[in-house]
């Protein structure tokens, strides 16, 4: 009874003012362009490995006719599972949340509380809660199911992993990158108890520990991490064999947002020699690393110095240019590969200064396109949706410490709510933001906020809008940016300042 009376309280918890820094699930800026720039996180794994003992049924999809016919009840959570797992796909995550509730009940009732399959019932539930981003109630449910765990085998039992992640994730999305960064650190100790220091399923665990080094600013950490993970998936492989690029290519891409640039070209180029010396230098697979490492020349590397020699404009152009040679040569490139190779070089063009080769190559991408109506929907998305090709990093915290103090690693933070910047601004044909107005502010009053987000608008560069194979001005864009601020930050009224001063 215990033990059902506290996941009736879990059933019930209300959903809560929660805050997020980390980069990969804070609140995310949109524009009105379609950009997304942030996904939702996904935790991996336990949904493939819920109820795995029970046959789906031939009834389709239709989810009125699964839970309308007269089953047994292995057979019901069998379809209610099914239903669950297409609302996940969906990333319907409220419909998740219910279905989910539905097999927990289901599942204790059938199986009892004390059950490996009731705590993974209740991992799958915490993890449609993450989706809904009710942290509260998911961190409570993270915790339930691993109580079960411990309470019906052990304390470094594998099963612990899973949810381990789920709550350790959920931690950092509620602003607490300390615990998270102890709840994935119990996780890797099971791993590495249950299948050895070495072994490759830790790297999972390893790159989220990663991602939370680098949402607490801890960048040292973040990359001996990497250096680790990259040390792990590498082990055993001989450095010029196909089987390094994996470890290479995940290397690159995190050096890149670590803004560790030099050592980012250095990685693409031993991509490009294995790629080279195993398949050819016109082979299409070369495309993806020449152009990463053609782009990664519109970055200077942060320990770049005054003095230092400035990297010319057509120095990332030659590899890019490589790449469309390569594409426009080979004949197993389609029309899709081309217009990438065109579009990319013309993104590159127009963040160097140079607007007039820029559309040029736009308008080779648009004249394509334009061959065959199946490729309108694809110049649409490329060509006509003003895309962010220079993305910003406007503050997501308004004030979180006194001027002059430094706040310590890994501090929780708490007591914050949420507001709301709206500007709109019209995008010239170069891609830039003209005319720039704040239109709404939610609070008012965090004039510091709005001219820091403001300064970053500024940067911002959208692909140009296109229109019968001209780039043209766009008006009207918006874009909203979320931050988190404490309520004593907000300027008093000055009949309450007087008010509260006379009491």
């Amino acid at each position: 009874m215990r033990n059902f009376e506290i996941y009736s309280v879990l059933r019930l918890t209300p959903l809560v003012v929660c805050v997020v820094l980390a980069p990969d699930i804070s609140l995310a800026q949109q524009t009105d362009a379609g950009e997304d720039e942030l996904a939702e996180i996904v935790l991996p794994g336990s949904q493939d490995e819920v109820f795995e003992e029970f046959e789906e049924d031939n009834l389709g999809d239709d989810p009125d006719l699964l839970l309308s016919q007269p089953v047994s009840t292995e057979q019901r959570l069998a379809n209610l599972f099914k239903l669950y797992r297409d609302a996940m796909d969906d990333r319907m995550f409220a419909e998740a949340d219910t279905l989910a509730k539905q097999i927990v009940e289901l599942t204790i009732e059938r199986r009892g509380i004390d059950s490996a399959i009731a705590a993974r019932a209740i991992t799958n539930l915490a993890i449609a809660q993450h989706g809904a981003k009710d942290y509260a109630a998911a961190a409570l449910n993270f915790n339930s199911a691993i109580e079960i765990i411990e309470r019906i085998s052990d304390r470094l039992n594998e099963a612990l992993i899973n949810p381990l992640k789920g709550l350790a994730a959920t931690q950092l999305a509620l602003g607490n990158p300390g615990p998270a960064s102890e709840t994935y650190r119990r996780a890797m100790h099971i791993s590495h108890v249950n299948y050895g220091p070495h072994n490759l399923q830790q790297i999972e665990v390893l790159e989220s520990l990663a991602e939370t080094f680098l949402a607490a600013g801890e960048y040292d950490e973040a990359i001996d991490l990497q250096e680790r993970i990259f040390a792990l998936q590498s082990r055993n492989i001989a450095a010029k064999s196909e089987e390094m690029l994996p470890p290479l290519i995940s290397q690159a891409r995190w050096l890149h947002r670590m803004r560790l640039f030099d050592k980012e070209r250095y990685t693409w180029r031993r991509v490009i020699s294995i790629l080279e010396d195993k398949r050819g230098k016109e082979d299409l697979t070369l495309i993806g690393p020449l152009t990463e490492l053609g782009k990664s020349y519109l970055y200077m590397p942060l320990n770049a110095v005054a003095y230092s020699q400035p990297v010319a404009p057509s120095t990332g152009e030659i590899y890019l240019k490589r790449a469309m040679r390569i594409a426009e040569k080979n004949p197993k490139a389609d029309w899709d590969i081309k217009t990438q190779t065109m579009i990319s070089l013309g993104d590159y063009y127009l963040l160097t200064d140079r607007p007039s080769r820029a559309e040029r190559m736009y308008r080779s991408a648009w004249n394509l396109y334009s061959e065959d109506d199946a490729r309108l929907r694809k110049r649409v998305e490329t060509l006509q949706s003003l895309p962010v090709i220079q993305k910003i990093d406007p503050p997501k915290v308004y004030r979180t410490q006194a001027p002059g103090t430094t706040q310590p690693p890994m501090q929780p933070a708490t007591g914050l709510e949420t507001g709301s910047l709206v500007f709109q601004y019209t995008v010239s044909v170069r891609g830039t933001p003209t005319n720039i107005e704040l239109i709404e502010a939610e609070p008012a009053g965090l004039d510091d906020m709005s001219a820091s987000v403001a300064r970053e608008v500024r940067r911002i560069v959208h692909r140009p809008r296109m229109a019968n194979g001209q780039v043209e001005t766009t008006d009207g864009v918006k874009l909203t940016h979320d931050f988190y601020y404490r309520p004593e930050d907000l300027p008093q009224d000055p009949e309450v300042a007087n008010e509260a001063v006379n009491e």
